[in-house]
C-alpha cells in the first residue's frame, strides 16, 4: 500500500471510529432517558372504601388483594385477569374525588367485558345508573357508560378486536380529556417507553397508549364538547395513577429531568415497599411503587 492510500485507509478508519463513537453515545443518552414502567393501579380517595370495594368485587368478580386497617381503609382490588388493579381508600385530610360530578367523558375507568347485555342487566340490578346508553362504534364495537352506585363513571366495552390480550371481564383503560393529548402521549411515550395502540385524527386526537407489556391503557383525547381536566388542581390523594417500576431512584432521576415534577419523595411503607408522587408536565399525578412482594402476576 502506498503512502497516498495508506492516507487514505487511515482516514477512513478514523472517520468510522468517530461515528461509532457519536452513535453510541447517542445511543446511550437515549437508553438512561427512558424508564420501563408498568401500570399498577388507578387510586381513588372515596366516602367508604369497604362498601365500593365490596360493590366491585361480588359484582365485577374483581379480587381484594390488600385491605388497610381503618380510618383510612385502603383497599387493593384486581381484575378477574390480576393484571390491573384499583385502590381505594378514605382520607379525610385531602379532598374526596367527586365522581358524581365529573363528567364521564371528562375521567372514566373502562372495562373489557365479553357480554355487554349481560354486564348492563347485572349491574343496573346492583344498583348502577346508565351515564351513556349502550351503542356501536364505527369499528363495530360495543360502548355502554355506567355510574356505579357512589357516582363513579365505569365504561364497557365489547370489542370486535381487542387491543389488549386477555380475557373476562377486565380493566383495559383510563379515560381523560385533556388539553393536548398529542403532547402527553408523546411524553409518556418518549420517557416511560409506552407505544401508541390506537390514534385518530383532528380534532380530538383520541389516543390508546399502553405500558410496555401492554397490561392497561391511557385513552387521551381533546375533545372540546365536555371539561377538560384541570390536572393541576387534583390532589394526588384525591386520584392518582399508578407504574410499578424496577428502580425507583432511577425513574424519579428520569422523569425528574424530563420535565415531571414530586409531590412526595420516595418513601418507604411498613411493608417495604418504595414510593415516589410526582405530577407529569402536564400536571397528571402519578405514582411510581417497588413493591417488596408484588401485587400482581
Amino acid at each position: 500500500m502506498n503512502i497516498q492510500n495508506r492516507k487514505k485507509f487511515l482516514i477512513g478508519v478514523c472517520f468510522l471510529f468517530t461515528f461509532w463513537f457519536y452513535a453510541s453515545a447517542a445511543d446511550s443518552t437515549s437508553a438512561t432517558s427512558i424508564t420501563l414502567a408498568r401500570f399498577e393501579h388507578i387510586a381513588f380517595n372515596v366516602s367508604d372504601p369497604i362498601a365500593i370495594g365490596n360493590w366491585y368485587a361480588d359484582n365485577l368478580g374483581m379480587k381484594i388483594m390488600r385491605s388497610g386497617p381503618p380510618p383510612i381503609s385502603a383497599t387493593f382490588l384486581a381484575d378477574s385477569s390480576m393484571h390491573m388493579m384499583i385502590e381505594l381508600f378514605h382520607n379525610s385530610e385531602y379532598p374526596l374525588f367527586e365522581s358524581s360530578k365529573t363528567h364521564h367523558m371528562s375521567i372514566h375507568l373502562a372495562f373489557v367485558t365479553p357480554d355487554i347485555g349481560k354486564t348492563q342487566l347485572n349491574l343496573l340490578k346492583a344498583g348502577a345508573s346508565i351515564a351513556d346508553s349502550l351503542r356501536k362504534t364505527a369499528s363495530g364495537d360495543q360502548v355502554l357508560v355506567l355510574r356505579d352506585p357512589w357516582g363513579l363513571a365505569i365504561q364497557f366495552v365489547q370489542r370486535v378486536k381487542p387491543m389488549l390480550a386477555f380475557s373476562g371481564l377486565y380493566i383495559e383503560h383510563f379515560a381523560i380529556n385533556v388539553d393536548d393529548s398529542r403532547l402527553k402521549a408523546q411524553w409518556y411515550k418518549e420517557h416511560l417507553g409506552m407505544p401508541i395502540v390506537r390514534q385518530s385524527g383532528a380534532p380530538t386526537f383520541g389516543t390508546f397508549i399502553a405500558d410496555s407489556t401492554k397490561n392497561m391503557m391511557f385513552e387521551l383525547y381533546q375533545n372540546k364538547d365536555y371539561p377538560v381536566v384541570e390536572c393541576a388542581s387534583l390532589s394526588h390523594m384525591s386520584i392518582h395513577v399508578a407504574f410499578m417500576v424496577d428502580d425507583i431512584q432511577n425513574t424519579k432521576d428520569i422523569l425528574i429531568s424530563a420535565g415531571a415534577k414530586v409531590i412526595e419523595d420516595v418513601t418507604k411503607t411498613p411493608a417495604g415497599d418504595s414510593i415516589l408522587m410526582l405530577r407529569d408536565p402536564q400536571n397528571l399525578p402519578i405514582q411510581f411503587v417497588k413493591r417488596a412482594i408484588p401485587m400482581l402476576k
